[in-house]
């Protein structure tokens, strides 16, 4: 395996990238061929990504038996998402819903219905500017930023690719001050996830 360096001075490969040793990787993400270290994050930061993907996993759970299986949908963190291969792209988003694939096929933007990023001091520009740009040019459907505080997720922006163009239109926003429901959706299938649901805070 490569241990990555510090510096970087031509584009690298998919397959470069990939031989990256794994631990190192993992705070990695690659942009053009250009290899980028991923921002800071703190424990509330992982906290509310890990509750708002075992939501997505409890709705995805329930699409599958109301259909019987017809379906097959996955929820992943911090997993590399190839967005397009030349020059070499890949995100690592805080939250991903996708279809269902085979262990030894990549993780890529056409498998993937929603991407969410929970955004923090040193995340925010990144994931409102080019992190949206990049999702929405692989065509990712779904973009969601989650904003939180001590408690839990405060807020959730959604935006979709409308009519298939680029780029992302805001398509709505919840807060937790609006009520308990935290998203109630119908797209692309029947989501409902309470603010309790992403709440990080001991229950006392």
């Amino acid at each position: 395996m490569t241990v990555w360096p510090e510096s970087q001075h031509s584009p690298i490969t998919w397959e470069q990238f990939l031989d990256i040793d794994a631990d190192i990787r993992r705070d990695l993400e690659i942009v053009d061929g250009y290899v980028i270290p991923r921002e800071q994050r703190g424990r509330d930061h992982q906290k509310v990504a890990t509750r708002l993907s075992l939501a997505l996993e409890g709705a995805a759970v329930a699409e599958m038996r109301r259909t019987g299986n017809a379906s097959c949908y996955e929820t992943n963190t911090e997993v590399d998402v190839l967005l397009w291969e030349v020059p070499p792209t890949a995100r690592k988003p805080d939250a991903v819903l996708h279809r269902c694939l085979p262990d030894y096929e990549q993780l890529a933007a056409q498998h993937v219905l929603i991407v969410a990023e929970v955004l923090s001091t040193w995340s925010e520009r990144r994931d409102r500017v080019h992190k949206m740009s990049d999702y929405a040019d692989a065509g990712i459907p779904h973009y969601w930023l989650i904003t939180f505080d001590k408690v839990g997720a405060l807020a959730i922006e959604r935006y979709a690719l409308a009519g298939g163009g680029k780029p992302y239109t805001h398509i709505g926003t919840t807060h937790r001050d609006m009520g308990p429901a935290a998203l109630t959706l119908t797209d692309p299938f029947p989501i409902d996830v309470l603010w309790k649901d992403l709440e990080v805070a001991p229950q006392v």
